[in-house]
């Protein structure tokens, strides 16, 4: 017995939800039938039913969740048309005009009907006050349009057959005419009228004129003067006419909007079925209007519906345009356009909106639907004071005040359940400001600017001079903390020189002249060593100079000494001793660069022998080039293979200069192309003043997409992609597999610029293998992995080119920011070898026989000396010391002359001085005459 119950349940619930999608899709299909009509003032909002037989009152002054009211329509046979709301005193009391149709009789009424708010929550609820007028009982209407006129004395109806003017101070009908015949041009033809709007003293409406019997129409705009009503020019809109008697009966597809500009000079006409808005410019005076120029604004086919509604906000050159169909948003297929700066001489190519509602800053997600795959819709918009009112489809009501200057009517609250929502006014968000009111939303800040967006903002502030502050700045940032970083580089060439004797000798020759890299040169070594060998060969002759006793015993001690260390002449000579010290000095030098030249193996934990002045000079031999990874002769792969292919990623995305929130941001991702995306855990962080942040997810394979969304009104200054990796190690028979930590960051921005609204990024993996040879004979053979990935942007990184070419409000359309990141991993990969010049025995052996070749080549050099130089010197000086003689001995006889002379004349003195220059000049050849003879003695063998 339960479970029959509950299958009747069951079966009782599903009826029941059936019923009701009967009941929505009634209702959505008959909405349109001159359904929910509203109207607005400063005060208040009133939507009338005539589906639901009810009226909704809403106060906007005292916006809250017990402002609202809903009461039943006593008079259900009445099928209201239009509304129209009267200004009153008191703020709790609303009046407004109703134009409507009694549908047994088809007559038209207008009815004046005044409610207390004040007493909508008593129980019962006390109906409104009801004051019907007939004014038309000739039939049915289709097309009926009610307006009151700014001074509020005259209500002024526009039907098929008829127009009037009702007065309000007397309550009866001021003036009524028949439209049946209506001349335009040189034919006479029904008027159906399908919009109109109106000023003080005139009115303009927008329909068809028929001819032939209804066979044949043409759009019209009727101006018509008010007091009294009459017919002051027609104009035709269109250039065809159209033919069939459909125009005549009220549909969505033919409706029509039109709306004057706050001074007159200016009309908007939308029309639905041919998807544009035209543009009447009006002259003349109060006498004769007629329009002196029509101008149209066409919208791409993708759209349709331009048109649908038009209004001008409290400005003359602000046009907001309803569109049906857009493909802007993800939750709305409807959109308003807002236009500024609409006047005559604007191109057709020039005109695009500012801004659209929604945008990101405005969102409609909050509204609920019968449905969750079907869209927002809107029919109508309305406006009053600058602010917007929206009727959408289901009948539901938005409310968009006008916001002051550094406020945005950007959050979005539900007014008790009678379907209203309005957008309450919050600041400007981050990188935006506002420097008028209105219903629109904020505008981004232009580049060194900046707005945090905790405060509102009516101008940007200026940023620091080193700051990054791109368009849309939310604070100052330090770019330099985000940089990029990559661990693979291009692998060194074979050195040009790779012999290690060849290395040796050019060694000596230094091709970097900077002082410190002179010092670890050979030559500044041995130019050292000279220096003190000739520093002490010079004492040595002074000490010889002096022939004293204790003097002469330490320079024969010292000559010893040299004679010991004489590697040229075999120990004969002490200045031979000199020379071999230079000779260490080189034979030290090798030494010492041989060791260090050894261990600069390999390049990846050593350094080159001196890499501030020669980078080149390093113990190692490179080879490299691009593979397959091929199994070896016996079938297997390297080990290393499979460790790369097993490593775990983990990407990181940084997101800089933005407010966006981690609870703004999705992440999805399939495992492979083709694979459904799937949501994915994210760690999020965000900065301390909270202008960046950061968010990471795991990737379990190599070849993922990746897919991020980030949602919300915000701007994105910059983005850096982060890639992870942990490393691992194994170890073989004399092989050594290292898998490195994988940690590479590529920054990317566009300077001055924002990050685009949807951008692509490919990441190509590539593996990169490093084969490393043993430098000793024990030692191990390395195989070290690391995956080399490359990120780059497959499109644009900015839309500042396609919002130049396509309107700035583009920018605030998209609710959210997508990042597509594919992965590809390269079939191939890159192999680099390394291996030394030259091992440990070969060094040494080769190290040696380079000393002994020194060696040999300074007992050359004094070889040479003896045999060719030294004779010939000998020769020269023997020549020179017989001149000197042969000279000596002319001046002796001069002397002796000039004694003799001098002898005879100073008999007569005591005392005759002897001439000084003579005198010098005799001593110095004498002390001639006795070096040579010490010269002679030496080459005889006798000691000194």
């Amino acid at each position: 017995m339960t479970y029959i119950m509950v299958k009747i349940g069951i079966v009782y619930l599903v009826l029941l939800i059936f019923k009701w999608e009967i009941l929505a899709m009634k209702y959505e299909l008959k909405e349109d039938n001159h359904d929910f009509k509203i109207a607005l003032n400063d005060n208040f909002i009133v939507g009338v039913s005539n589906l639901r037989k009810t009226y909704i009152f809403y106060s906007i002054f005292n916006v809250n969740r017990n402002s609202s009211c809903l009461i039943n329509n006593p008079h259900s046979d009445l099928n209201i048309y239009d509304l129209s709301i009267l200004t009153m005193k008191q703020n709790n009391i609303i009046s407004f005009i109703q134009l409507a149709e009694n549908k047994t009789c088809k007559s038209t009424v207008l009815t004046r009907i005044t409610m207390n708010l004040t007493t909508c929550s008593n129980d019962p609820k006390p109906q409104p006050l009801f004051h019907h007028t007939t004014v038309w009982n000739e039939g049915h209407q289709e097309h009926m349009f009610l307006k009151v006129d700014p001074q509020e004395k005259f209500v002024y109806v526009f039907a098929d057959s008829f127009i009037l003017s009702y007065d309000l101070v007397i309550d009866q009908i001021n003036e009524i005419n028949q439209t049946n015949f209506v001349v335009f041009g040189n034919n006479y033809g029904t008027f159906t009228p399908y919009a109109m709007d109106l000023k003080n003293d005139w009115a303009a409406v927008a329909g068809f004129h028929s001819t032939q019997n209804n066979s044949r129409s043409k759009q019209c705009l009727y101006i018509f003067g008010l007091q009294p009503l009459r017919v002051i020019n027609v104009s035709s809109i269109g250039v065809n006419d159209i033919q069939g008697s459909e125009r005549t009966i009220y549909t969505q597809d033919y409706a029509m909007s039109l709306s004057i500009n706050p001074s007159g000079t200016t009309l908007a006409i939308g029309d639905i079925q041919l998807n544009k808005v035209t543009i009447a410019y009006m002259a003349g005076n109060e006498t004769c209007r007629f329009v002196s120029k029509f101008h149209e604004i066409n919208e791409p086919e993708i759209w349709t519906g331009f048109g649908r509604s038009v209004i001008w906000l409290n400005d003359d050159e602000t046009l907001a345009i309803l569109v049906l169909k857009s493909t802007h948003h993800n939750s709305s297929q409807s959109e308003i356009q807002v236009y500024k700066n609409i006047f005559l001489n604007r191109t057709r190519g020039s005109i695009i909106p500012s801004f659209i509602i929604p945008n990101n800053q405005q969102t409609f997600d909050g509204i609920q639907r019968l449905k969750s795959w079907r869209k927002h819709s809107f029919r109508r918009i309305r406006t009053h004071s600058n602010s917007l009112l929206i009727q959408l489809r289901n009948a539901d009501i938005v409310y968009i005040p006008s916001a002051d200057a550094g406020f945005c009517s950007m959050k979005l609250v539900s007014i008790n359940s009678l379907n209203l929502y309005v957008f309450q006014p919050r600041p400007c968000v981050s990188g935006s400001y506002k420097n008028t009111s209105g219903p629109g939303p904020c505008t981004i800040c232009p580049p060194h600017t900046k707005n945090p967006g905790n405060y509102p903002s009516i101008r940007c502030q200026s940023c620091t001079s080193t700051a990054f502050c791109p368009l849309g700045a939310s604070d100052d940032v330090n770019i330099t903390v985000f940089k990029s970083y990559i661990q693979t580089f291009s692998y060194p060439d074979a050195p040009t020189i790779d012999n290690y004797d060849d290395l040796l000798l050019l060694n000596f020759f230094p091709t970097n002249m900077k002082v410190g890299c002179l010092i670890y040169t050979p030559l500044f070594w041995t130019l050292i060593a000279t220096i003190l060998c000739l520093i002490m060969w010079s004492v040595m002759f002074f000490m010889k100079r002096r022939e004293s006793g204790p003097v002469n015993i330490y320079r024969q001690r010292a000559k010893n000494v040299f004679k010991h260390t004489d590697l040229i002449g075999e120990g004969e000579r002490w200045i031979g001793g000199l020379v071999s010290v230079i000779i260490f000095t080189i034979i030290i030098y090798c030494i010492i660069y041989a060791s260090f030249y050894f261990y600069s193996y390999p390049i990846e934990t050593t350094e080159a022998i001196n890499r501030a002045c020669d980078d080149g000079q390093r113990n190692t031999k490179f080879d490299n080039a691009l593979q397959l990874p091929l199994p070896g002769t016996d079938g297997t792969y390297w080990k290393i293979f499979e460790m790369l292919n097993k490593q775990p990623f983990t990407m990181t995305i940084h997101l800089i200069n933005t407010r966006a929130q981690c609870h703004d941001i999705t992440v999805e991702r399939n495992i492979r192309t083709g694979t459904p995306f799937s949501e994915v855990e994210t760690k999020c962080t965000l900065s301390p003043n909270n202008t960046s942040g950061s968010f990471s997810f795991d990737l379990p394979t190599h070849k993922p997409t990746v897919r991020v969304g980030i949602s919300g009104p915000y701007f994105i200054g910059a983005l850096r992609l982060c890639l992870n990796g942990q490393s691992d190690a194994e170890t073989e028979d004399f092989t050594l597999h290292q898998l490195h930590e994988l940690d590479v960051c590529t920054l990317f921005y566009t300077k001055n610029q924002t990050i685009g609204l949807s951008t692509s990024f490919v990441v190509r993996l590539i593996k990169v293998i490093n084969v490393t040879k043993p430098l000793k004979r024990n030692d191990k053979t390395y195989y070290d992995g690391i995956w080399a990935p490359f990120i780059i942007y497959t499109d644009i990184l900015s839309d500042e080119s396609y919002f130049a070419e396509n309107g700035e409000y583009l920018r605030y359309s998209s609710q959210q920011t997508t990042l597509n990141i594919q992965f590809n991993e390269e079939l191939y990969f890159v192999q680099n070898n390394q291996s030394p010049i030259i091992r440990r025995g070969a060094l040494f052996f080769h190290t040696v026989l380079f000393s002994f070749s020194l060696i040999e080549v300074f007992g050359m050099i004094f070889l040479l000396y003896k045999l060719w130089f030294h004779p010939i010197r000998r020769r020269i000086r023997t020549s020179h010391d017989n001149l000197v003689d042969i000279e000596l001995q002319s001046n002796q006889t001069h002397i002796a002359t000039d004694w003799n002379s001098q002898l005879s004349h100073s008999s007569k003195m005591s005392t005759v001085p002897m001439n000084k220059n003579a005198n010098w000049r005799w001593n110095r050849k004498m002390k001639t005459n006795r070096n040579v003879l010490k010269r002679q003695r030496i080459k005889d063998g006798v000691k000194i």
